[in-house]
């Protein structure tokens, strides 16, 4: 993100209620509509003032220095968003709204991974009850996906963790479970790769 617009935009996208429109930001930050419209775009943005900077950061949780001069790293991000439940099946259940997420402690080194905690047994051997589980953001290329455990959703809006297979025909694929019979011929509208877990979520 090379400069403050960049990370402006970054923030707001990441926050689900926030990305919804600059109107939904500006009520939240307590920065008048008109006025944050302006900050929020790449000609104005270095125009922020040091009030403005300081009332957004603090929003985010995150430094003013690294919102307004990209200094270090946006620490208050340090946690990754804990946005759901997989349950029987490795079916991923999200929560209601995930904008409300409390940020779990981990290092994935990617600030737009997400987190799920799994509840059961049916991800052994990989993973144990109340485990958590990181996974990168949804891509709709899975190319390069194949053979690899990710967290996927279907066209139907279904969402699973499973390890995506190549189908009978083009556009269609086989997900494999650990313990559970593999879904054949789904067609996948999107997949976030699996980045690692945390035992027990500690």
């Amino acid at each position: 993100m090379k400069d403050v617009y960049d990370r402006l935009v970054w923030l707001r996208s990441r926050h689900d209620r926030l990305k919804k429109s600059k109107r939904v930001a500006a009520d939240a930050y307590g920065i008048g509509y008109e006025v944050y419209k302006k900050i929020e775009t790449r000609e104005n943005a270095r125009n922020l003032t040091s009030d403005q900077t300081l009332t957004i950061a603090r929003f985010h949780k995150v430094s003013p220095g690294w919102l307004m001069f990209g200094e270090g790293k946006p620490a208050g991000l340090s946690g990754v968003r804990l946005i759901g439940e997989i349950g029987a099946g490795q079916e991923i259940h999200p929560f209601a709204d995930d904008g409300a997420y409390e940020p779990v402690a981990a290092d994935i080194g990617n600030p737009d991974a997400v987190a799920f905690q799994v509840k059961g047994d049916s991800m052994l051997p990989l993973a144990r009850n109340n485990d958590l589980i990181f996974v990168g953001p949804e891509q709709k290329d899975i190319t390069q996906l194949i053979g690899r455990e990710c967290a996927v959703m279907l066209e139907d809006g279904r969402r699973f963790f499973k390890v995506i297979e190549n189908g009978s025909k083009r556009g269609r694929h086989d997900l494999i479970s650990y313990n559970a019979e593999p879904i054949r011929d789904v067609t996948i509208h999107s997949a976030g790769l699996f980045l690692g877990l945390k035992r027990n979520g500690h």
